[in-house]
Parts: C-alpha cells; sequence; structure tokens
C-alpha cells in the first residue's frame, strides 16, 4: 500500500466467507460481530463456526489485523459485566481468553452505550474497562512478540461524549471507528442518515463533519479518528411528496432499509424512484413520492475519502461487509483513500 491511512471494514461472522481474496489484501483491519457480553463474561457460541474462515482471509494478508468487536446493537452487557472490580477482571479475562484462543490481533469495543440505561456510573466503568484492557493488550502484544490493538466503536455526538471520560480514552486507544451513520432515523423526519456536511434547513441537525470535530475538540487526535461508511440504507415510507421527501415527516419512521446490494440492483434502477443528489451535504437520496432512502454511493464515499485526506484523519472503516456484494462501495473507498 503506498500510505499508511487505515481502511477498516466490519464483517459479521456469519458473512467473512464473502470476504474474497483480493479484498482482503486491501483491508487493512478487519472487525468481527459480535462477541456477545452475558453473565458477565464474553461468549462467540454464536459465532464460532464461522471462525474457522479467519486462517483462510489470513492467508491472502498476513498482515491484515483482525479483531474481535464485542457487544454492539445497544448490547446492554457491558455495563453489568463491569460494575464491580471482581466483574471487570473476571470479564476482561474472559475477553482474552478468547482472543488468544482464536488469534485475534486485538479488542474493538462496542459497547452501545454506557449509559444507555440511565445508569450513569458506567461512565467511569468504561474508563476503568479500556484501562484493563490497554493493561492486557499490551502484555499480549509482549508476549507474541507483535502489536496487538485497542480499538472501540464510538458514537458520533455530543451526548456520547458526556457519557464517556474521553479526554483519559482515547490515550489508552490505537483508533476509533466513528460510527458516521444512522446520523438521522426512527421518529425523526426523513433526510441523510451517514452526510458529510449538513443539510440546508434540517430539522435535526448532525454531520460527519461536526462529530469529527467535537472528537477533535475533544483532544482526539486527528490520525486516531477513523469515519464511517454505511453499506445500507434507512428508509422513511409515508412521505409526503414534498421537497423530494427530504426533511418530510413519515408514517413508518426511518428503519433499517435495504443493502447497497438491492439498491443498486433493484431501486437504482426502478423507475418509480428517482435519485438526489445534495451536493452541501454531500449525500444522496432515493425518492418515488412514498418511500425515502438514505445511504450511501461511490461519489459521497469518494467525498469522505476527499475529506479524510484534507483534514489528516487516520481512515475509513464501513459497516457491513455482506450488504454489498457488488464490491462498488468496497472499491470506492479503497480507491479514493488508499492510492
Amino acid at each position: 500500500m503506498s500510505n499508511t491511512r487505515i481502511f477498516a471494514g466490519y464483517s459479521t461472522a456469519k458473512n467473512l466467507h464473502e470476504v474474497t481474496p483480493a479484498q482482503a489484501k486491501k483491508l487493512t483491519h478487519l472487525n468481527v460481530a459480535f462477541g456477545i457480553v452475558e453473565n458477565g463474561v464474553l461468549n462467540v457460541s454464536a459465532i464460532e463456526k464461522f471462525l474457522p474462515h479467519l486462517d483462510r482471509i489470513r492467508s491472502y494478508n498476513p498482515n491484515l489485523q483482525i479483531l474481535l468487536s464485542t457487544g454492539g446493537g445497544n448490547q446492554i452487557g457491558h455495563g453489568e459485566a463491569t460494575r464491580t472490580d471482581e466483574g471487570l477482571a473476571r470479564y476482561v479475562r474472559s475477553v482474552l481468553d478468547i482472543i488468544e484462543q482464536y488469534g485475534f490481533d486485538g479488542i474493538d469495543c462496542d459497547w452501545e452505550f454506557p449509559c444507555y440505561t440511565g445508569i450513569m456510573e458506567e461512565k467511569y466503568q468504561y474508563t476503568k474497562l479500556m484501562t484493563a484492557y490497554r493493561r492486557e493488550i499490551d502484555a499480549l502484544s509482549e508476549k507474541r512478540g507483535k502489536q496487538c490493538l485497542l480499538t472501540i466503536a464510538s458514537a458520533a455526538g455530543a451526548w456520547f461524549l458526556d457519557c464517556v471520560e474521553m479526554e483519559k480514552i482515547h490515550p489508552l486507544l490505537d483508533f476509533m471507528n466513528l460510527m458516521t451513520y444512522d446520523l438521522r432515523g426512527w421518529d425523526q423526519p426523513a433526510g441523510h442518515h451517514t452526510n458529510l456536511y449538513e443539510p440546508v434547513g434540517a430539522p435535526v441537525a448532525f454531520s460527519i463533519d461536526e462529530g469529527v470535530r467535537l472528537l477533535l475538540d475533544t483532544g482526539v487526535p486527528a490520525e486516531k479518528i477513523v469515519i464511517g461508511a454505511a453499506f445500507y440504507s434507512r428508509r422513511w415510507d409515508g412521505v409526503p411528496d414534498v421537497n423530494h421527501g427530504m426533511h418530510q415527516p413519515s408514517v413508518t419512521g426511518g428503519d433499517y432499509g435495504p443493502d447497497y446490494t438491492a439498491i443498486y440492483h433493484i431501486y437504482e434502477k426502478d423507475s418509480r424512484f428517482v435519485k438526489y443528489w445534495d451536493d452541501t451535504a454531500k449525500a444522496c437520496w432515493l425518492f418515488d413520492g412514498y418511500s425515502f432512502i438514505s445511504y450511501d454511493d461511490p461519489r459521497s464515499i469518494a467525498c469522505k475519502c476527499a475529506y479524510v485526506k484534507e483534514k489528516n484523519l487516520g481512515g475509513m472503516m464501513y459497516w457491513e461487509h455482506g450488504a454489498d456484494k457488488t464490491g462498488l462501495l468496497f472499491n470506492a473507498i479503497y480507491d479514493s483513500l488508499m492510492l
């Protein structure tokens, strides 16, 4: 590779078989989702049958660092597991045992999210967890004679920074995967869910740029910030045919929509849908007078890659590998960021 930027992918374990030799050679990091936190320990029983794929993927690229992502998807087990010092030690030991058993190159902690259930003490539990992880990862690095990593999946927003001690955490991390998607959805008006900049007139204001600036203002080094691309969409149905659906209310709310495979092969080719481009937000959407679909395409990803270079950020990551069977979004990141 011609530079040291990070190109990290997330793959659910069941989709590891879709990582091709060419893709493995282009990635710098691969995060395997998920190890589940339950009963105070980490459990990979639901995914272990897929983990033999790791040897195949490593054979394509011995330099690829493969991390186990723990938690994910509003899974709240981290809080219970780390509530006491004894529980914290037991949990961390269970994670390291799995890391060693399967030969992972590190931990990607995806605790979504500290204080999510209103237990504000989790803010400090998070710091203790990262401190314990760092100590154990450093010991494992020394034992193996090679670098092992500690990263997190970080939310983008002031609300997340209010729930963690970021000034204490970022020095412990190798880098942060900033989840710069799902910026809008649920019961919010139809809009961009992974926009680079703030769209004009948005009733719910947020962007990747703002999320990055919040971290920089907190003291996070630019080279530790890895921004995210979405290989899936968010979809609002029952949207009024006003302003091409942008910023309009909906019947269903912005839920998980079609993945990019379906968007490319079906929705973009459906004559009922018109594709629009927001040159302020650097984001696209589809609208047919009823359904509003927000997503990343190669053009929006190229804009994100240019932003990473402009701001000297660490790189880019994406969620999730199996959602783009075309390879177009994967290639757009590599071609725009790594070449």
